[in-house]
Formats: structure tokens, C-alpha cells, sequence
């Protein structure tokens, strides 16, 4: 990604997630306002999908009637990650830049959201298939726990996929889906410890924005996901030398005196 001589080879969790945190703690307006807005338009297109499944009597393939509510919370993620990514780069960016975001990203975020569902779906469906089979034993079962791995791994990958989306406007290889998912496992081929770490965080912070009955998950999740995971890649980023290192402390030197 660089070349040797900025190669770092350190990276810290704590300091990305401490970073992402205090980030959408001083962000925490703009975070409940689009978070509420990306969770009630979710909720909105779900309830609709719901009912036309139940209109339907289609069994279990009336779960397609959920991918457009992922579809919406999909893009509202591009817009959000869009967002943390100029505010990482002290462009001051404004609640319109989310809108921005996802005008300017939708045909890569809509091809990557596919790949997702696709490679999801077949990865899980195998798994179910395996591990339901009549004959469940021996070489079924070790495929069906392989399958469950490799969704596992696909789905840390996919943790960087849209930060890496938004990153990439100002790369050369640009914001292509299959650029982004290459990179995206590179980057947990070689950091495994801190994707785990990270992933392991994202999952902890939902469990805990359920415990106040939801009102966490529509306010907050979102936006400081978002705000979280952007920050983890930037840590890489450092650690590549492809963005310099910020200090943790910026001294205030006042306003500049008049000669």
C-alpha cells in the first residue's frame, strides 16, 4: 500500500476506539439526528416489507421482503461513513454532506451491497443445508462449521467496506467494489488481532445500546458505528504511512497576537 520506508508496523485498538468514541461523543447532535432518521426510514420500508410478506404465501423465501429495508439502512451507512471520513480529514463537513455521500457513492454502495447479500446468503444457506442434511455427519459437518467460518471471515472483511468505499474517492483505483472488498481482506489478512478487536467492539456496543430498550440502536448506533470503525481504518492507515499521525492532545495557543 506504501512503500517500506513509511511502513510503521504498529497499530493500537485502544487509541481507534478511544479516537471514534470521543469523536461521535463531540458529534453526538448530528449522530442522534441522522441515526433517528436512517433507523425511522429502516423501520418504515421494513414494516412495508412485512406486510406484503404476509400477503404472500411464500414461506421461507418471504424473507426477501427484508433486503429493501437492508437496503436503506446500507445506504444510509454509505452517508454517515462518507461524513466521518471528511470529518477525519478536518474538511467540516455538514448534515448535508451525509446526503452528499450517498449521491455520490450509490452505484459502487448498491453493487457492493449485492456482493454482500449474494455471498452472505449462499455462505449461510450452505451452512443451514449441511447442518440440517439428513445424513449430518462427518464430512457434512466439518463443511457446515467451514461455512460458518468463512461467513465469520467474510463479515470482519466486510467491516472495512464502507469506510474503504469512502476512502477511495481520493485514490486512484477508486471507489470500485472489488478494489474495496481486495483491500479489505488484505487488511485482515495482516491485521487479524485488531479486526477481531474491533469487530468484538461493534458487537459489544450494540449489545449495550439494546439494554435501554432500543432507544440506543435508533439515537446512537448508527451514527457511532460509523464514527468507530472509520477511525480503525485510519489507525491502519497510519500504520501503512498513508496518513500522518495526529497528536492525541492539540495545544491551545490562543488567539494570534497583533504585532
Amino acid at each position: 500500500m506504501t512503500s517500506s520506508s513509511s511502513f510503521t508496523g504498529r497499530v493500537s485498538l485502544a487509541k481507534a476506539l478511544r479516537r471514534g468514541f470521543v469523536a461521535a461523543y463531540d458529534n453526538l447532535g448530528y449522530i442522534a439526528l441522522v441515526s433517528f432518521g436512517s433507523s425511522l426510514a429502516t423501520f418504515v420500508v421494513f414494516s412495508a416489507g412485512l406486510k406484503l410478506a404476509r400477503m404472500t404465501d411464500l414461506g421461507i423465501f418471504e424473507v426477501i421482503f427484508a433486503i429493501p429495508a437492508g437496503l436503506v439502512a446500507w445506504l444510509a451507512g454509505v452517508g454517515l461513513f462518507y461524513y466521518a471520513k471528511k470529518l477525519i480529514y478536518h474538511e467540516y463537513p455538514s448534515t448535508g454532506d451525509t446526503l452528499s455521500g450517498i449521491r455520490i457513492l450509490i452505484v459502487p454502495a448498491l453493487a457492493l451491497f449485492f456482493i454482500n447479500l449474494v455471498v452472505t446468503a449462499l455462505l449461510l444457506g450452505d451452512a443451514i443445508a449441511l447442518f440440517l442434511a439428513k445424513r449430518a455427519q462427518g464430512i457434512c459437518i466439518a463443511l457446515g462449521v467451514l461455512c460458518v467460518y468463512m461467513t465469520i471471515v467474510w463479515l470482519m472483511a466486510a467491516l472495512y467496506h464502507l469506510p474503504l468505499l469512502a476512502f477511495q474517492l481520493d485514490m486512484p483505483s477508486g471507489p470500485k467494489p472489488f478494489v474495496v472488498i481486495r483491500k479489505s481482506f488484505l487488511l485482515l489478512a495482516d491485521n487479524p488481532a485488531f479486526t477481531v478487536g474491533l469487530f468484538a467492539a461493534i458487537i459489544a456496543l450494540a449489545v449495550i445500546c439494546v439494554i435501554p430498550g432500543f432507544v440506543g440502536m435508533v439515537l446512537f448506533y448508527p451514527g457511532a458505528t460509523a464514527f468507530v470503525i472509520t477511525h480503525g481504518l485510519r489507525e491502519l492507515f497510519v500504520k501503512y504511512g498513508m496518513v500522518e499521525e495526529e497528536p492525541e492532545i492539540v495545544e491551545d495557543k490562543g488567539w494570534p497576537q497583533r504585532d
